[in-house]
């Protein structure tokens, strides 16, 4: 009877579980996007802009993208969108780092938004992006950083619009 009773306690524990193979994403918060947000406009003396950063689903976002940034020059507002962590494809302790570059990625593009736009320099554009953000990020989190940057797609074909960037997978 004992047995038993250990037998049926042993399967009950054993599926409510989570099973070995259910990744557990890190949380990454709104608060903490913000606060990279933060630090990054600080750091490129962008305190003249108005910035807002949401987590969002990948439907939310355009295929192939980890995040998008929309502007307004003249009311120097701006919304940046990053990819919820539950629909990244990389180890989970990777998750957060790949979120803040994303931001100082897309707050990149708002440093050059200024210049004039023309959609047939745009994967010119997302290269030199790249590489500034890559940059800073091996200035900030030092020499045992890796860039997990993608090569530019082609950038022109991804948007029209000329107040919107986006970082490509």
């Amino acid at each position: 009877m004992k047995l038993v009773a250990l037998l049926i306690l042993g399967i009950g524990v054993s599926l409510s579980a989570p099973s070995p193979s259910a990744e557990i994403r890190p949380m990454v918060t709104t608060e903490q996007v913000d606060l990279w947000t933060k630090q990054w406009q600080k750091r490129l003396d962008m305190n003249d802009w108005r910035i807002t950063t949401l987590i969002v689903r990948h439907s939310d976002l355009k295929p192939e993208t980890l995040g998008n940034l929309h502007w307004d020059t003249e009311n120097h507002t701006a919304t940046i969108r990053v990819l919820d962590p539950r629909d990244y494809e990389l180890p989970p302790s990777e998750v957060p780092q790949d979120i803040e570059y994303t931001i100082v990625h897309e707050l990149i593009h708002l440093q050059l938004s200024v210049l004039p736009r023309d959609l047939s320099t745009r994967t010119v554009e997302e290269r030199v992006v790249n590489k500034i953000s890559e940059a800073l990020f091996h200035l900030e989190k030092g020499a045992g950083y890796r860039a997990r940057v993608f090569p530019a797609k082609n950038a022109a074909a991804k948007s029209k619009n000329p107040t919107e960037a986006s970082r490509a997978q």
